[in-house]
Order: structure tokens, then sequence, then C-alpha cells
């Protein structure tokens, strides 16, 4: 049985947290107001329309949910398999990032609802700081779990794998089983106590032997 490396638990955990706290994080970017409008209509004055960062970014979402799937995939897969998770979790990063990125420095106007932007003249647009920046950290950490697990996945234990605990059951060395079969084959008793010995009495079950 192999045994985990040094660090390699405690890599793993930092792993999981990342992915999870970039979930919360493109999860809350998504639902945040990323932009804002006013708008001067016709016989109703003035009114006010929003977009969220799902409206503005939709790759929100769908990354913020692959952080969760992600986790599974770390902790069920090893070797390959884990790296394999590793790049796409640091592409999906990337992506998110740079997309977060281009809100915060041209947030699109046509996020806002098309009814409004065809209703009137628009008086004032806003765009919030907050939620891209919230959205960029989500696709850095991203980058940064995908990183990890590309370059330091061999090392951090799999979900499921065994590994010697203290005082556990040792198997059987093959030299000792090799020489209870050929015991067996020489038509000798392997349990027969050597000459010159005393067997020892079976137990009765009651502590004490005959």
């Amino acid at each position: 049985m192999s045994r985990p490396a040094p660090g390699g638990p405690r890599l793993l955990g930092l792993a999981v947290a990342g992915l999870l706290l970039a979930a919360v994080a493109l999860w809350g970017a998504s639902r945040g107001t990323w932009l804002s409008a006013t708008w001067d209509v016709p016989l109703r004055g003035r009114l006010v329309v929003t977009a969220t960062g799902a409206d503005t970014e939709p790759v929100l979402v769908p990354w913020a949910l692959l952080a969760l799937a992600a986790i599974g995939g770390l902790l069920a897969t090893s070797g390959r398999g884990r790296r394999a998770v590793g790049v796409v979790v640091g592409l999906a990063g990337l992506w998110a990032l740079l997309r977060a990125l281009s809100g915060l420095a041209a947030p699109p106007a046509d996020a806002l609802p098309a009814a409004a932007r065809r209703a009137g003249r628009v008086v004032d647009v806003s765009a919030s700081v907050v939620w891209p920046l919230l959205g960029g950290l989500g696709g850095l950490l991203l980058v940064g779990v995908g990183v990890l697990v590309a370059l330091r996945g061999a090392v951090m234990p799999r979900l499921g794998a065994r590994y010697d605990a203290p005082g556990a059951a040792r198997p059987r060395p093959a030299d000792e089983d090799r020489s209870l079969w050929e015991a067996l084959d020489a038509g000798e008793d392997p349990t027969a106590a050597p000459e010159g010995s005393t067997p020892r009495a079976p137990d009765r079950g009651d502590g004490t032997g005959s």
C-alpha cells in the first residue's frame, strides 16, 4: 500500500477550498448589478433599467458550476485524469478572468433590455466595479487551482485510496505463502509444530487449554 506524499493532503485541501471560493465568487458576480441606465421615455418620464452579471457575461454561471463539478473530479481522479481536470479548470478560469475584465473595462450596452433601449433616449449609464472584480477574482482562483493541480496533482491523495494505518494488519510475505504451498505439495502439515517443540493446546473457549 502506498502512503500519501508529504504535504499532499494539505495541497488537496487548498485546491478544494480554492474551487469552492471560486464558485462562490463567480456565482455572486453573476447575481450583482453590473450595468444600470436611465432612459427618458416619452409620456412615462425616466426609466431605470439594470443588467446583472449573468446578463452581461453569461459565462459566469456555467463556470461557477464547473468549479463545483471540478471538486468531484479532483477527488475521484489521479495521474493524467487529474492533470486533465487541472488544465480544464485553468482554461475556464482564464476565460472567466478575461470576460470579467472586459466587462469591467467596457460593459456591453446591449446587455440592457432591448425594450428599454428602444423606448427612448438614454440619459445616464453607470457601470459597477465591484461585481466585475469579484468575477475576476473567481477566474483568478480557478487559474491558480488549475496550475496547482496540473503541477502538483500527483502528490495529492485520491478519495477512497487506501493507505497503511498504524497498527493495521500487514499482508503475509510472499516467501511465507510459497513455503506453505511447498509444504502442502510435500504432504506435510504446514501448521504442525516443529520437531522438539511442544504443540500448543487448542483453546476450549474457557480460557484454559489441555
